[in-house]
Parts: C-alpha cells; structure tokens; sequence
C-alpha cells in the first residue's frame, strides 16, 4: 500500500506540480494509447528568453525512471522539440520500458543578437535543470543519458564532452552528428558549408580556433562515458566519414553502427532500420 501511495505522489508532482518551475502546468496530451505528455516545461530562469521542455511518460509511470534528454537537427536554425516520426517511435518503444523521455528546445540561429554558444548554453541549463531537479521530475539522476541528431548530435557530443556535463550522464547517442566543424567544408555538398559558416558567422579560414573549440572530435580521447553513433553510408551532408574519425579517435568507448546507404535523415531508410538499433542500445542500458 505504502508503496502505491508513494508512487501517486510522484506521479502528481511530475505531472501536475512543476509550480516551482516557472511555467504554467498545461494540459495532458495522449500520444498513443500508453504514453502521455507534459508540455513547455521551463528549464531557464525568469529573466532569460524562455526555453522549454516535453516529458513523455507512460502512463503507468511509478519513478524514480531513467531518462533520456533528446536535442533536435536543423542545421541550428529550424526545427523544435516536436518530434518527427523516427524519434516518435523511438520515445514510445523506450517509454514503454520504463523509461523518462525529454525533449528540448533551445536558441536558434537569428541575424541578430546570437551567439554559437547558444544552443550549447541551453542544451547545458537543460542538463543541469533536470539533473538539479530529479527528485520533482521523478528523474533517476544516476541514469540519464542524452541524445541528438545532425546539428543536435553535435550539440549532445559538443555539450556531454564537456567534464562539468559528462559527470551528469551515462551515455551519449548521436544520429549524423556534425563531430568536425573544420572539415565541414570538404563535403560533398556546398550546403554544408553555407550552414557551418552561418552558424559560425565566420569561415574555418577566419576563426580557425574556435572551430576547433566547437567541435566535438577535440574531446572524445578523454571522454568517460560510453558514445554510440548512428550514421549513413550515403550521407553527403555530414558525410559518413566524420563518425569514422569520430570514433577512431577512441575506440574504446565510441560504437559506430553504419547504416548502408543511408542519407541525411535517414529518409531513404524505413523507419525501424533506421531506429531499431538505438531502441535495442537503450533497452540494453535498462540491464546495466
């Protein structure tokens, strides 16, 4: 009895509490007949420029759950914690199973007033806000990995590589992670390029530096964690063979699954080639 009571305590304070949060509790949404979803969750403090969250949980919800924090792509510039039909199916196969699945939205690219380090400062609150607030979340911070994919892979490599962060999680999934902003300009495609620049409003040849600095593959030789990279063959926009650097780098604690053929968003890849992998790598961690 004692136990029931407890986990209908948890359940109401994840769902219906939050007052603490800074942000207004919104309704229940049902995305499938077992997981339901709480809405703009706030993660920043009153006075900065709002970002939010989505937690998806099943229903049957008891807590304290291991979680996994997913950073949308696009290009750093589009896209929002709405999740596509690939991720979708990956939150509620791993929901399922027990587990807390969260997805973020931060800082896109603007003409004015941005900075590169804004998506990663986001994607770094993010982190520690959920991290701080596990108990409320009925999050098991011991078990909270982070994911991302194209330009939010690089963002979950770029922001869980860095010590203060890497402490805080037990893995890292990127799907076509941008690893090597310095070599983005050997693509391919010329977009790749456009995007790259853009985002650092400068050329490699300009700010050479701090290229680097943004760029993940300066840090996996040190990494403590365990990194797992899904990535197309055929992928002309952040070409396959970043991820094969990536992971020679250390190979040890980086697993590259190679998905044959494979483009940019795997949309030339049914749905479940393209994600039974990380489903199968997440129910895994349920066993560790």
């Amino acid at each position: 009895m004692k136990k029931v009571i407890l986990a209908l305590v948890i359940f109401v304070i994840a769902f219906v509490g939050f007052n603490g949060f800074h942000h207004k509790p919104k309704k229940k949404i049902i995305v499938s007949k077992d997981v339901i979803v709480q809405r703009d969750v706030r993660y920043t403090n009153p006075v900065e420029v709002p970002q939010t969250f989505d937690i998806y949980r099943s229903k049957n919800f008891r807590g304290p759950s291991p979680t996994l924090i997913f950073v949308h792509g696009g290009s750093w510039r589009y896209g929002s914690k709405e999740l596509n039909k690939r991720w979708k199916t990956i939150f509620n196969e791993i929901v399922n199973d027990g587990y807390t699945a969260i997805s973020i939205d931060y800082t896109l690219y603007s003409k004015e007033n941005y900075s590169y380090d804004f998506p990663v400062r986001d994607v770094k609150t993010a982190i520690n806000f959920i991290y701080k607030n596990s108990t409320e979340l009925g999050i098991d911070r011991k078990q909270i990995g982070l994911a991302g994919a194209s330009a939010g892979g690089h963002l979950a490599l770029l922001t869980g590589l860095q010590p203060d962060i890497q402490n805080k999680l037990k893995y890292i999934i990127a799907w076509y992670p941008i690893s090597d902003l310095t070599t983005m300009n050997q693509s391919p495609s010329s977009r790749s390029t456009e995007i790259v620049d853009k985002y650092m409003n400068s050329t490699v040849g300009q700010m050479t530096d701090e290229y680097n600095r943004m760029s993940p593959i300066q840090y996996v030789e040190h990494t403590k964690i365990p990194i797992f990279i899904v990535h197309g063959t055929g992928d002309k926009l952040v070409p396959f063979s970043q991820s094969e650097r990536f992971a020679k780098k250390n190979p040890k604690m980086v697993t590259l699954i190679a998905l044959k053929n494979g483009n940019h968003g795997f949309t030339n890849l049914s749905i479940q080639k393209s994600t039974n992998d990380t489903i199968n790598y997440l129910k895994a961690r349920l066993k560790k």
